[in-house]
């Protein structure tokens, strides 16, 4: 292993660690999440909600077996964070390969592609 996959690898470690430690805090600890009143600073500006307003209640939800309801974006978004994330780095590994199955052009083209679907429909439906 090279010196720049080694830093990768731990980036990857340090994601999958922070996206676990996230969720058990919502988890065990979900009044302390709620009583902090987060204000997202894009909403109190201009009135718009960011692509991710109302995904920590939504994450606290869907912990505890509900539904989401307030974002329409937040069940995909914890799809793609808890499943399929890992699910993509675990194949990558096993094949021996990059994690990246495509280029990292098309990548960020299609976080930036979702980000503005998010926004859109979190303006829309709320």
């Amino acid at each position: 292993m090279t010196a720049d996959s080694n830093i990768g690898a731990r980036q990857h470690v340090l994601a999958l660690g922070g996206l676990v430690a996230a969720a058990l805090l919502l988890a065990c600890a979900p009044d302390w999440a709620l009583a902090a009143q987060y204000q997202c600073v894009l909403h109190r500006l201009t009135g718009l909600r960011c692509p991710f307003c109302g995904m920590t209640r939504d994450f606290i939800l869907m912990w505890h077996g509900a539904l989401p309801r307030h974002n329409p974006g937040s069940l995909f978004v914890a799809v793609g964070l808890y499943v399929a994330y890992p699910v993509a780095l675990l194949v990558a590994a096993l094949r021996g390969r990059g994690w990246l199955p495509v280029s990292r052009r098309k990548l960020v083209n299609g976080l930036l592609t979702a980000m503005a679907a998010l926004f859109v429909c979190n303006n829309l439906v709320s």
